[in-house]
């Protein structure tokens, strides 16, 4: 299915030539009857002689009504500009050609309408005129063909054109995911909510799950229509009515994306490829306030030139766009930008990164990275894609970079054999969850995690070494991926797994003769107060020991850990356990109480060993009692 969008100044006819092509009036509003002309847009088909069918999207021509028309051109494939007989180019003719060429639109033709009421050679300057206003846009030399739609004069030859380019297939870019920006939202009896657009990207089929962004709403397909025919399925490019189960109408605006859960994130600043109208009355100044237009969706936005402090009329360059609020778009989507005032279109282009960093200007290396996203094949592009991220799988790539998880996998394939990206699982699968780094970024996490530990060692020696988590927080590593980051670091010799704790490999505890001293001084201490011993708060101020150095000892086995605040010389501890366990087999079951007599200690003892032995399946408790486990 393809469309074909109207362009034009408002009262040249194009909805005229639309009903008498099409026998359909696309003006739907009583207003728009009212007043005899379009404000809203209008939509039809129409079924050509080669038996394919086409839709068409009619816009308003007045220049009040722009952002109408700016939310109905964006998915169409041929551009039918229409031009008055008697009154030539006018300034919406102009406007909309500029917006025409800033969306890319290379097919179309020209109708030069209302034939019927002007000469021969009348006609012959209007068709010079609009030749040479063609002339540097992305629509130099379409057909231009005279048409009457009140005696059908030049209908049939306009017709046929328009089947002899739809016949040539347009070549979508297709990412897999589906997108319907949302250009129209009403209710219809009996079905209830229903929105209407031009699907550009991917598939979309009855009882599939959809999610409208950036509003995060989701809701079920319930039924499709294209042209009101029922479907099952529609494909990209077909103009399509969405029956929506599990929403209201209310809860919907124009200019959202109706697409597949998860994968579509919203954003409120873009890196662009901008370029300024030829015709533009001033130049584009750093940080000018515009209205943004893409897709069906409008936003207020401020541009921030990235490597210049202006751009005159016919000029490109690199920004940076910060938005009132967010919207759905992705990679290589085209937009338009206006002036607020005075209200006219300035310039449009190319979406380059979705998701971009807060950047500085002028910088040389923040030009070439977005040089790399805008110009870069697309196994440089994904390379650059995953430089300062976190580890990413296949599946989330592939939506970051709007790709299928297929297309992916074969890129990241290759980037892997040729040491550009690392798979963390050192697996040649490439499953999709299989995670990715960019060498870059891996190298700088080997970097970071080698002299993130050297410098814990150095502050805290007494320490086996750094808790695990405490190292994922530092690489700022998400859970989900840190067990994986750890494994590669393990495996190149960047750090080594010590229980709970993560080291260097060539790290170790030393003591100096003065703790040496200390320690064999705590453990003859501990060793003579038997089955009472200080706790560690009292042991670090008597013998002027650390934590440290206590849990050295606890490590090498001379102490052992006994609850949070006691620890034992070892053995002492294992005369209390060989006891214990004697106390059962002699007289059955123990309590807290006897224990406590048994040692000739408290029952703050006798609880905190009971309660050991429980956790290290020495006694199991039943009910007050203990009985070996």
């Amino acid at each position: 299915m393809r469309v074909v969008g109207t362009a034009g100044h408002v009262d040249h006819g194009k909805s005229t030539l639309i009903r008498a092509l099409t026998g359909i009036d696309p003006d739907r509003l009583q207003e728009e009857k009212d007043r005899g002309m379009t404000i809203d847009l209008g939509f039809a088909w129409l079924r050509l002689p080669s038996g394919q069918e086409v839709s068409i999207v009619d816009v308003p021509g007045h220049e009040r009504f722009i952002k109408n028309m700016l939310a109905g051109v964006g998915g169409i494939d041929i551009a039918l500009l229409v031009v008055a007989a008697d009154e030539g180019v006018m300034p919406q003719t102009r406007e909309h050609l500029a917006i025409l060429d800033l969306l890319g639109i290379r097919a179309g033709a020209v109708a030069i309408t209302k034939r019927d009421l002007v000469d021969e050679e009348w006609l012959g300057l209007v068709q010079a005129e609009t030749e040479e206003v063609l002339a540097d846009t992305t629509l130099a030399k379409v057909p231009i063909l005279p048409v009457s739609s009140t005696t059908g004069e030049g209908l049939a030859e306009l017709v046929a054109e328009l089947d002899r380019q739809l016949s040539v297939e347009r070549q979508r870019r297709q990412t897999g995911w589906p997108r319907l920006p949302v250009d129209r939202v009403f209710t219809m009896s009996g079905f209830g909510t229903v929105v209407t657009g031009t699907l550009i990207d991917g598939e979309l089929r009855i009882g599939q799950e959809a999610e409208l962004v950036p509003s995060g709403r989701h809701a079920r397909i319930r039924g499709l229509q294209s042209h009101r025919k029922k479907v099952e399925a529609a494909p990209a490019g077909t103009r399509v009515a969405v029956n929506l189960s599990g929403i209201a109408t209310e809860d919907i605006e124009r200019g959202e994306v109706l697409t597949a859960p998860g994968w579509l994130k919203p954003t409120r600043v873009l890196d662009v490829r901008l370029r300024v109208v030829a015709d533009a009355p001033r130049p584009l100044p750093h940080n000018a306030h515009v209205t943004f237009h893409t897709g069906a969706t409008e936003a207020l936005g401020r541009v921030g030139l990235l490597d210049s402090d202006e751009l005159k009329p016919g000029d490109s360059g690199v920004a940076q766009i910060r938005l009132d609020r967010p919207l759905a778009a992705i990679k290589g989507d085209l937009f338009v930008v206006r002036l607020p005032s005075p209200n006219i279109t300035i310039g449009g282009g190319t979406i380059v990164d979705e998701h971009p960093k807060r950047h500085r200007r002028i910088q040389d290396r923040i030009l070439a990275q977005i040089a790399v996203l805008e110009q870069g094949d697309p196994g440089e592009v994904l390379v650059y894609t995953l430089q300062g991220r976190e580890p990413t799988d296949l599946g989330e790539l592939a939506k970051r970079t709007a790709s299928t998880v297929g297309e992916v996998r074969e890129l990241v394939r290759g980037l892997v054999d040729r040491g550009n990206i690392i798979a963390l699982d050192g697996s040649d699968a490439l499953v999709s969850n299989t995670l990715l780094m960019s060498a870059q970024g891996w190298q700088r996490i080997e970097a970071t995690a080698q002299t993130t530990l050297g410098s814990y060692h150095g502050q805290h020696p007494l320490r086996r070494g750094m808790p695990r988590e405490e190292l994922r927080s530092r690489l700022g590593i998400d859970a989900r991926a840190f067990a994986r980051v750890e494994r590669e670091l393990v495996a190149h010799g960047v750090a080594a797994g010590d229980g709970p704790f993560v080291r260097l490999p060539s790290f170790s505890v030393e003591l100096s003769p003065e703790d040496e001293r200390r320690a064999e001084q705590l453990v003859e201490e501990l060793a003579v107060a038997g089955s009472s011993p200080p706790g560690r708060a009292e042991l670090v101020g008597r013998f002027e020991v650390s934590d440290e150095l206590i849990d050295v000892l606890v490590d090498r086995g001379r102490l052992v850990e006994v609850g949070q605040e006691l620890v034992y010389e070892r053995g002492t501890y294992e005369g209390i356990v060989e006891r214990n366990r004697q106390l059962i087999r002699e007289s059955g079951p123990i309590t807290v109480a006897r224990v406590r007599d048994a040692f000739g200690t408290s029952r703050k003892y006798a609880l905190a060993i009971l309660e050991h032995l429980d956790n290290a399946k020495v006694t199991r408790r039943v009910g007050d009692e203990r009985v070996l486990a």
